[in-house]
């Protein structure tokens, strides 16, 4: 069973550092915003938002090597969604090099990064951590009336 919890800044580091993603923009304050799954034993997953309403930018999407294609991303994904609704975010992007097709599964579009809002364009994740080859995504969270 898979459960979601908050991590301290020493587990979410540990995963961001092993998948290799950038953490050197991350605050103690970014931790707020970071959720972890777990097996019960360790964190096996974490994902993470930056919240700039009616913006985010869900950031730092990984899973253990040995615990992939076993339902924890998408775990994930669903929760930070969940969160993002509750922060009053109603569109929500992400930088991606490798996953692509995985962030399609969960309706996000590839956009030009031309077209990203300021806000998530002054993010240092956008602007100097994730190199300018990296695919802009974006889904419209507002349920269609």
């Amino acid at each position: 069973m898979i459960s979601i919890y908050q991590p301290t800044s020493a587990d979410a580091l540990g995963l961001l550092n092993a998948a290799n993603l950038p953490t050197a923009d991350l605050t103690e304050a970014h931790f707020n915003y970071f959720w972890a799954a777990t097996d019960g034993r360790l964190p096996v997953g974490i994902v993470g938002l930056e919240p700039f309403a009616p913006y985010g930018l869900l950031r730092s999407l990984v899973v253990s090597p040995a615990r992939r294609n076993q339902g924890i991303g998408t775990h994930l994904v669903k929760h930070v969604e969940t969160m993002a609704h509750q922060l009053n975010i109603s569109e929500l992007y992400l930088l991606t090099v490798t996953a692509q097709e995985f962030f399609e599964e969960f309706d996000f579009q590839p956009i030009s990064r031309d077209s990203a809002p300021a806000a998530i364009r002054k993010t240092w994740e956008f602007s100097g951590l994730c190199p300018v080859s990296s695919l802009l995504m974006k889904k419209n969270l507002r349920k269609n009336k």
